[in-house]
């Protein structure tokens, strides 16, 4: 049915030509449904229908039209787009400020069988019209366009899947090619590499993989060109995220399709898990070690080697503090071709210490995986690094009942990716406190069996074994006898504390010229020094030394006798005669000062 347009609607002056009618005509044969729009009043108002749905009055509120097509006629996914489009801020635009002539979109209409196609919908500005009067058609699709939106349906639908999807081209099969260019990229692809999608449409992706991850160029190259599907975890440079990437053969030999997965998450907890487990079997390998009864230097040196070559370090160490507030170092393993700084000697060496506590007032350990970064900010602390070559450092207190003992380090370590390297040497430092605690004590121990407590010296205990062992070697060896004169009449007039001042202070006297461990005190007032590999006459010149150094001491008196063999083996030979040199020097003391011997020595 065709019905005639009110000339009343239009203005007097419009510019109808005298074949209007067949102009419309031409519409209502175009078209399904012509409406009358105008957007002064908001009204809207039935031209022709040439089908028998979306019926209503002549005359209709617009707002209430379009909220009852949408309700009861548009599919769900398309209501907000057709919304939009009929909104007036929209028409405005579309037909006033851009100057178009019409505009058009396409949504899903459900038809009286409840199906829904695809409809043409059409805004048109008759030149005839008024200002805010516009057309408003609507008609079928042809099937061309039907397939494009059809298509285009499946492309939002792949856009909408949780999926980041894409399909890449290779422009040919040969390994130089360094040229990928991206043809489609889901949604989901730009948000999970940070990038807007027309800028990744369009591109050379190889730069995303390239050198580093030549292996997944290869997977996309084999799917691409043979057809193999493979999948693979990489890491993303650009966006720091680790995805899980399958790759699988296109339509077109050439291409191949990708789907992208952020497992940043999943790939860190694994990655901790497993560098929790590597970690803890380190910690229980270097406990065994420790607890296993090997001897101390031998079990320390293992559990370093076994931390060096874990973490891949350069020089991993420990240094002991002493009593007087110094370092001594004992401890080193160095990887090959790495020179040590701790020189193996029979007396530990001298360690100067960091002081990076002052550094890092409150910090437990020191771990710096880059010295330079501190170049600026601690450059007195960088200066040590940069002289014994450190890139990275790390170094853990050694505590032991609260007191600090030594420091376990590395330097030059390397990132392990499934090992924590503070935690091990964390955990490993609370090993060694105590097993150097351990040895402290024996140390104790051995000092009490084979020093004397009161003068610092060794005990008889001490010369007898010295003596055992001297006997089966054969080289040069000096004895030198030394026995306190009036020791018991000092006791007895002025008291035990001032005969222990007296030997205190001859056994200081003797450590001044000798070592200590070659000094041995066999009885209350009797000492004997043995010092081996010593040439006659150093020995001779020793002994007077000395023997002059008794006599300028004041408040003492000191009988010596010594003697010098050429093989130790001869040692109680040499001994004897020692000893009776020194009961006849000690009788010379007591004629001389007219005392009685007896009970006296």
């Amino acid at each position: 049915m065709i019905r005639r347009i009110d000339n009343t609607i239009f203005s007097e002056n419009s510019a109808f030509d005298d074949d209007h009618d067949e102009v419309l005509k031409t519409l209502y044969g175009l078209y399904d449904h012509v409406n009358l729009l105008d957007l002064n009043t908001l009204t809207l108002r039935r031209l022709y229908t040439g089908k028998g749905d979306y019926l209503f009055s002549d005359y209709t509120s617009m707002p209430d039209y379009v909220e009852r097509i949408s309700r009861d006629f548009i599919h769900p996914d398309d209501i907000e787009g057709y919304m939009e489009f009929c909104s007036v801020k929209n028409i405005r635009k579309q037909l006033e400020s851009d100057g178009k002539s019409f505009t058009m979109s396409y949504f899903r209409t459900k038809g009286t069988d409840g199906t829904y196609t695809w409809k043409a919908y059409i805004i048109l500005k008759p030149s005839f019209a008024d200002p805010g009067i516009y057309l408003s058609c609507l008609r079928d699709v042809d099937s061309e366009t039907e397939h494009i939106l059809i298509k285009n349906d499946y492309v939002k639908l792949f856009n909408d899947l949780p999926l980041a999807y894409a399909v890449l081209q290779f422009n040919t099969e040969l390994e130089d090619d360094n040229e990928i260019i991206c043809l489609y990229a889901s949604n989901r692809i730009a948000k999970l590499m940070d990038e807007s999608l027309n800028h990744i449409v369009g591109s050379n992706v190889y730069p995303e993989f390239g050198k580093d991850h030549e292996d997944v160029v290869q997977m996309m190259r084999n799917a691409a060109f043979k057809g193999i599907n493979s999948k693979t975890i990489y890491h993303s440079r650009k966006t720091g995220k680790w995805i899980n990437i399958t790759v699988d053969k296109a339509a077109v030999t050439g291409r191949c399709a990708l789907i992208l997965e952020d497992v940043t998450k999943e790939h860190i907890t694994n990655e901790f898990m497993d560098r929790e487990w590597r970690t803890d079997d380190l910690i229980i390998g270097c406990t065994k070690v420790l607890h296993s009864g090997l001897p101390h230097e031998v079990a320390i040196n293992q559990v370093i080697r076994l931390v060096g070559e874990a973490s891949g370090a350069d020089r991993i160490y420990i240094v002991e503090k002493t009593d007087n507030n110094t370092f001594i170092g004992n401890y080193e393993w160095c990887s090959d071709n790495v020179t040590p700084i701790i020189q193996k000697s029979a007396q530990p060496e001298e360690i100067c210490a960091l002081d990076w506590e002052k550094e890092y007032p409150g910090a437990f350990s020191l771990v710096l995986e880059d010295v330079e970064s501190i170049k600026v900010a601690h450059p007195e602390l960088y200066s040590k690094l940069q002289k014994f070559e450190v890139r990275s450092i790390i170094e853990i207190p050694i505590y032991d009942e609260g007191v600090l003992i030594g420091y376990f380090g590395g330097v030059n370590y390397g990132r392990i990716k499934n090992l924590d390297l503070k935690e091990l040497m964390e955990a490993v430092s609370y090993f060694l406190a105590s097993e150097f605690s351990r040895l402290r004590l024996l140390r104790e121990l051995e000092n009490k069996s084979i020093y004397d407590s009161l003068c610092g010296v060794k005990n008889r205990s001490a010369m007898e074994m010295t003596i055992k062992k001297l006997k089966k070697r054969s080289f040069n060896i000096g004895i030198i006898y030394a026995d306190a004169n009036g020791l018991k009449q000092m006791n007895d007039s002025r008291g035990h504390e001032a005969g222990d001042e007296l030997l205190k202070k001859i056994s200081t006297i003797m450590k001044r010229r000798v070592n200590r461990d070659y000094i041995y005190r066999v009885g209350g007032d009797e000492f004997v020094i043995a010092i081996p590999k010593m040439e006659k006459q150093d020995f001779i010149d020793l002994c007077a030394s000395l023997q002059k150094d008794f006599e300028e001491a004041e408040g003492i008196s000191v009988a010596m006798g010594w003697d010098w063999g050429t093989s130790s083996a001869e040692i109680s030979t040499i001994m004897k005669s020692a000893d009776k040199l020194m009961y006849e020097d000690k009788a010379n003391y007591y004629r001389k000062n007219n005392r009685r011997r007896s009970g006296d020595r």
